[in-house]
């Protein structure tokens, strides 16, 4: 599914989340109509419990470096977008128009990380 991929989007998630179940509606179709975008889904549960796996390692690490506010609360969904050898590109946090996330997505594929 990511393989070939310049910059792999992973949707970090809550199930009972409402403004995830909202986004739902149009954030896959958003980036999987980008040849150069990789798409994936994880529940923030998974990558808080990460049992030693470095994906889900990297994924923690990237919400707890960039995402996390100054309470330590983070916003879901979280959109962390990051380049084929893991680098950090940038993220969306919360609600988002799709416009929104298509400037998202230029504005990582141009490799400006923000």
């Amino acid at each position: 599914m990511t393989q070939g991929k310049n910059v792999i989007v992973t949707k970090v998630y809550d199930e009972n989340c409402d403004i995830c179940l909202h986004m739902e509606k149009h954030d896959q179709a958003t980036f999987e109509s980008f040849d150069d975008i990789g798409y994936q889904k994880v529940l923030l549960n998974d990558v808080i419990e990460h049992k030693g796996n470095l994906t889900k390692m990297r994924i923690y690490s990237c919400l707890e470096r960039y995402c996390l506010s100054p309470t330590y609360e983070i916003d879901l969904p979280v959109y962390l977008f990051l380049g084929k050898q893991g680098e950090y590109k940038g993220h969306q946090q919360g609600a988002a128009t799709v416009v929104e996330l298509r400037d998202k997505i230029k504005s990582c594929l141009e490799d400006t990380p923000e």
